[in-house]
């Protein structure tokens, strides 16, 4: 599902118009990054849990040198599903 999708999605069951779906998708999609850049966990009911967490810094070999370099941390994103979209998903696979 692309972006525009989900602004025809979201405005034909608000009835709001798609500018106000971008503006609203916009600003709950902020409200999201927001919390998880303060290292908190998202959760959306029926849906599932957003959260973010540093990664490990690694090291990768350059070949050319024959050295190690140094890689710093990323922020590393995961997604939990919970039981109730699990069930959805099953449900629809079944069939």
């Amino acid at each position: 599902m692309t972006t525009n999708e989900v602004i025809k999605t979201l405005a034909a069951r608000l009835k709001i118009t798609p500018r106000e779906a971008r503006l609203h998708l916009r600003h709950l999609l902020a409200a999201i990054s927001e919390r998880l850049q303060k290292g908190e966990t998202v959760s959306l009911p029926d849906f599932g849990g957003l959260t973010a967490a540093p990664g490990k810094p690694r090291r990768t070999f350059d070949a050319a040198t024959q050295e190690f370099i140094p890689l710093p941390a990323k922020v590393e994103f995961f997604f939990k599903p919970y039981k109730r979209l699990k069930a959805r998903l099953a449900k629809w696979r079944a069939t």
